[in-house]
């Protein structure tokens, strides 16, 4: 899915379509061969989408600081595994470097030789506004533009009835506190501000063009963010982080 098809939905109020039946994910080319074959989906879901992000915007993915946000972060692994314990009592060592929650910011990194640090938080349906706060809080510190990657990959049957992720999400996001060319093209000024979520009910931060399937899906409460780009100057979202509120203010978009 295109940032442009997202836009087009969220300015005219129209439902996300996709060809789930068509999605396909590449293999991930920038990763060795050895590394390559042993990618699971939840990695080449991320690899794929950082690539699509960082496509044509002079960003160096080498020299990017990462914060990777999810909610499960495995996908299909977790389930192999277990299905492997519970019939021949042992797990594939090829599986289980991928059981572990930073495997696609490691992969990140062996694919673009990147040894800044990388940062994974994991907050439940909270991910994404977590890792938005840490990956802009990165930036304000070290004054440098920060890779975020909110991402979740389909969770197959039975555990999908613990954790309903029916799709695969993710976004990629580089964020900056400063306006500096040399820090590549800007498609949007927003502030974002954490506030008490005291005495306030709790945030309706689903838009109606984005299916109530993703309703728990922490990657979509990113795609909902990114739709602030399509509305006018002053639109707000607010996600829900913990016991206290991430306000979303649109300041521009270009």
């Amino acid at each position: 899915m295109s940032l442009d098809a997202l836009l087009e939905a969220a300015r005219n109020g129209t439902p996300l379509t996709w060809d789930n039946e068509a999605f396909c994910l590449p293999m991930p080319s920038a990763l060795p061969a050895n590394e390559r074959r042993r990618a699971s989906r939840c990695v080449r879901l991320v690899l794929a989408c950082v690539e699509q992000a960082l496509s044509g915007t002079g960003f160096d993915a080498s020299t990017l600081r990462c914060v990777f946000a999810t909610d499960e972060g495995t996908g299909e692994v977790c389930q192999q595994m277990l299905e492997s314990l519970t019939t021949v009592g042992q797990v594939s060592p090829l599986v289980f470097p991928n059981s572990v929650l930073n495997a696609s910011a490691g992969y990140f990194s062996i694919a673009h030789r990147n040894h800044q640090p990388a940062t994974v938080v994991s907050l439940g349906e909270d991910s994404f506004a977590s890792g938005l706060l840490c990956a802009l809080t990165e930036a304000q510190a070290f004054g440098q533009p920060v890779l975020l990657v909110g991402y979740d990959a389909a969770i197959t049957p039975p555990l999908d009835e613990l954790l309903p992720l029916k799709e695969s999400l993710c976004t990629s996001w580089v964020l900056s506190v400063a306006n500096k060319p040399e820090h590549g093209p800007v498609i949007g000024h927003g502030e974002v501000v954490l506030t008490s979520a005291e005495g306030v009910p709790a945030p309706q931060w689903r838009p109606a063009w984005l299916p109530q399937a993703w309703a728990h899906h922490s990657a979509a409460r990113g795609l909902a963010a990114l739709g602030l780009l399509a509305a006018p100057a002053g639109a707000t979202l607010t996600l829900p982080l913990g016991g206290l509120h991430l306000l979303l203010t649109l300041a521009s978009a270009s």
